[in-house]
């Protein structure tokens, strides 16, 4: 998951060590034997998956190209292609299935798992070029063969794949808008213009919010739950829930930023605002309208501050990863 300073890290103020609710410590993934940097992390239906470099590999994988006057931009690919290690975790800290891979061909990846255990990989960033589409998107076997490419488009805010091998993805605002080629006068609309999107495991489009509509200029939030798809969505984040190829979409009021959405029966959960990245505001949904019942905030085990840390929810669980450690809260464990 590719997650700026502001939205995807827990906060660092201190806090009073008496606070609740606290988050579950679960431990430390142990890496697979060769490859000791953590390079992405991703909750699959079973549990973490993680890829992992060596300390020599990874920084290629999150290169950036300077351009005159300061600015800089997040390369598509690696200028060169590292040896990975592919890890599922399956609730467990140590990988019950781990993919070699000699050399990974995109950037700023996501990483996920199918049913049968093959592997998803996606570069968050792809260029439309003259000569088509850069393949962003990889199907690896759990013996390290690449079984399928494919494209998915750019600016890949959140890659999740459900129980029934749909590929669920979330968009950042230039995949949704148009950038590094797409969106041009030339160039076909982006892939990612409705902001949310299903994908086939052979990435065929099966399912799209309206991109007329105008609901997602950026997906904050992206949740693939066993019965639904949660989503909060830029620019006034309603809570969206998705079910049965139709979404509904409830307002919310003083909800700014969030990283992550969580629901447990008729609770949601929302993880961060832009002021406050441990902040969790909970409610509930009636007629098109999300009606708050709580607002409070998570803590460390010992009360202390949550340490910064990448966000993934799945149902009702948020996962906190920050580098090596993993911790948890349920939303069914909060009253």
């Amino acid at each position: 998951m590719v997650v700026d300073d502001l939205r995807g890290a827990m906060f660092s103020r201190s806090r009073s060590k008496d606070r609740q609710p606290r988050v579950r410590w679960r431990g430390a993934l142990a890496p697979p034997s060769g490859f000791d940097s953590l390079v992405s992390v991703g909750v699959g239906v079973s549990g973490p998956v993680a890829l992992w470099a060596s300390a020599e590999g990874a920084p290629k994988l999150h290169e950036r190209d300077e351009q005159p006057g300061g600015a800089s931009f997040p390369r598509t690919r690696p200028s060169a292609e590292p040896a990975v290690a592919l890890a599922a975790y399956n609730d467990s800290l140590t990988a019950a299935t781990v993919a070699v891979i000699p050399a990974l061909s995109v950037a700023y990846p996501h990483v996920q798992q199918f049913p049968d255990g093959a592997f998803l990989v996606v570069g968050a960033r792809c260029s439309w070029t003259d000569s088509g589409p850069e393949q962003n998107a990889i199907v690896i076997g759990a013996d390290g063969r690449i079984i399928r490419r494919g494209c998915l488009g750019d600016g890949l805010q959140h890659v999740q794949v459900a129980a029934d091998g749909t590929i669920w993805a979330g968009y950042f605002d230039e995949g949704v808008f148009g950038n590094l080629g797409w969106g041009g006068p030339n160039s076909p609309d982006p892939l990612g213009a409705a902001g949310i999107v299903a994908w086939s495991r052979v990435f065929e489009k099966t399912w799209e919010l309206d991109p007329d509509e105008g609901l997602v200029a950026d997906c904050y939030a992206l949740n693939v739950a066993p019965d639904a798809v949660w989503a909060c969505t830029y620019t006034d984040f309603p809570v969206v829930r998705i079910a049965d190829g139709h979404e509904q979409v409830h307002d919310t009021e003083d909800v700014t930023g969030p990283s992550g959405i969580i629901a447990a029966h008729d609770r949601v959960g929302l993880i961060g605002t832009y002021r406050d990245p441990s902040r969790l505001i909970v409610g509930s949904l009636t007629d098109g309208v999300f009606t708050e019942t709580s607002r409070t905030n998570l803590w460390a085990p010992d009360g202390a501050a949550l340490p910064m840390a990448q966000v993934h929810c799945r149902g009702s669980v948020t996962h906190f990863f920050s580098n090596r450690d993993w911790y948890t809260f349920d939303l069914n464990e909060f009253e």
